[in-house]
């Protein structure tokens, strides 16, 4: 009873991911979730206590694993260095980590598209859950660990820092996914993508590393040319 029971509940996971990434929280209905799932929609209010909640967990079940990830990498290494890590040690943990996972992973990899249609539509339905269990620790994790490898920064200046970084992850996550879309269709708009970007005709490993790679050297080394380290 009790694997039937878990098999309901996993089934209705990946059915209501695959309906809400391509249409919405908004759109999907809880007879669509239930008809794709094969269940009676009674075993929505049973195992998620509706909709508002089955889509909580959906975004739970995938940006929990992506989160601890990253703040064990990001604790890591600043217990490795006794609290005073390496400038690149710290960028290239959090955006290897980031990159990892949304674009090696299938499931994490919507994820992220779960959380772009949340963040960049009208939709607001949980945007409070991603900021507060989700978004806010990396972001706080990440800036710790930035101020312990660079102490001479503000608060203020870490925080425009951190966004950055982030803001980067994202558009080259972005890209690596828009190329995949425009690789299945007869459009040739990917050619010209590929010629001003020549890296996403790399295996996705090799994409993940060189991408790192720049963000990492880029970030830290405009991180050293606006807040010079104080040496004595």
């Amino acid at each position: 009873m009790n694997e039937d029971r878990s098999g309901t509940k996993d089934r209705l996971l990946d059915a209501a991911e695959d309906l809400f990434l391509h249409h919405g929280y908004e759109k999907v209905s809880i007879r669509e979730l239930a008809l794709a799932a094969d269940v009676n929609i009674a075993a929505i209010n049973y195992h998620f206590q509706g909709k508002d909640n089955l889509y909580r967990e959906v975004i739970k079940r995938r940006f929990t694993v992506q989160r601890d990830r990253i703040l064990l990498a990001l604790e890591e290494v600043t217990i490795r260095h006794a609290g005073s890590p390496p400038l690149e040690d710290v960028i290239r943990s959090m955006v290897q980590g980031q990159l990892s996972d949304a674009l090696s992973d299938i499931p994490a990899g919507n994820l992220f598209k779960l959380i772009v249609r949340e963040v960049h539509t009208e939709s607001r339905h949980s945007t409070a859950l991603f900021l507060r269990e989700m978004v806010a620790p990396v972001f706080r994790a990440f800036s710790d660990a930035m101020m312990q490898a660079r102490p001479n920064l503000t608060q203020e200046q870490v925080d425009w820092i951190v966004a950055s970084i982030i803001g980067q992850v994202h558009h080259f996550i972005g890209r690596w996914q828009k190329s995949r879309v425009l690789f299945d269709s007869s459009d040739d708009s990917v050619e010209v993508m590929l010629e001003a970007f020549p890296v996403l005709r790399q295996p996705v490993e090799q994409y993940v590393q060189q991408t790192t790679d720049h963000i990492t050297q880029f970030s830290a080394a405009a991180i050293d040319a606006l807040y010079p380290e104080v040496t004595s």
